[in-house]
């Protein structure tokens, strides 16, 4: 009998920051301030998701989801270091991420409110996070467009952080399933749990932005604003664009595998020469 593997690799990645532009996204300060935002969000992030599976990892009996939780650890560790290395290259370029991560932990924070804090809640605030970016990150991998705008010097970064988010974004769902979504009060706490994440992303990304536009003083830069704000909630928006998925978090019978993404992950996988 053939020992279980994990569904997906580890990859180790070790990127070099020394040569991004300031404005590495279409040379477009809101555009770059957008991703620079959701980078200020990851590191501590990932190591809150990171400690939210592997605190209920050892009520797992199912051998192939102990695999897969071992292989997101190491995925997630990952992108928490990568993303930390990116963001104190941005600190040399004038931009006081240091700030924003510690915002970051703020938002992180509520965990600890009395009735937030314990295993469960936890885990559901992961596995509603992991919704938004492993959409998030299908949309990016479907918008050529998007992935063609980033400079050279991070599309590798993004294209890999995004095709792992759809790697495993079914890990924290089937653990919270395996352990908890039995009873109405379980469904109700995952999306409670989402309602309040989805308010916290929100303000949190929005809140981002306003700051490094100012610290890079393109506040008043109406023409970014205006194309940067058309391109995520315009007609054809990043963030428009995956309202529908969102929604389907919300059904009963929901699962993140009814968002086939496997064509996304082989292209970007032979581009990437991932294996």
């Amino acid at each position: 009998m053939s020992a279980v593997t994990a569904s997906f690799p580890v990859r180790r990645q070790d990127f070099g920051f020394e040569d991004v532009p300031r404005h590495w996204v279409d040379s477009d300060p809101f555009m770059t301030h957008l991703f620079n935002a959701l980078s200020a969000l990851f590191p501590d992030g990932e190591r809150f998701f990171v400690d939210s599976v592997r605190a209920v990892r050892d009520q797992i009996n199912d051998p192939q989801l102990q695999k897969d939780i071992s292989a997101f650890i190491g995925q997630e560790a990952m992108h928490a270091k990568e993303h930390g290395h990116f963001n104190d290259g941005a600190i040399n370029q004038g931009f006081d991420i240091k700030k924003l991560e510690g915002w970051t932990r703020g938002f992180l924070s509520a965990k600890d409110l009395p009735l937030l804090n314990n295993k469960r809640v936890h885990l559901a605030a992961t596995v509603a996070l992991e919704h938004f970016t492993g959409i998030l990150s299908a949309q990016l991998l479907k918008r050529e467009d998007l992935v063609n705008a980033i400079d050279p010097s991070m599309r590798t970064l993004w294209a890999w952080h995004c095709v792992e988010e759809n790697e495993h974004k079914a890990v924290a769902f089937d653990t919270y399933e395996q352990l908890y979504d039995k009873t109405v009060v379980d469904y109700a706490i995952r999306m409670g749990v989402m309602a309040l994440i989805t308010t916290l992303i929100m303000v949190a990304i929005h809140s981002f932005i306003i700051e490094l536009m100012r610290e890079d003083k393109q506040l008043l830069n109406l023409k970014s604003w205006a194309k940067g704000l058309n391109r995520v909630w315009g007609r054809k928006g990043m963030f428009t664009a995956i309202i529908p998925e969102y929604l389907d978090y919300f059904k009963p019978d929901f699962h993140p595998w009814q968002h086939d993404t496997e064509f996304l992950l082989h292209k970007w996988r032979k581009q990437l020469n991932f294996a």
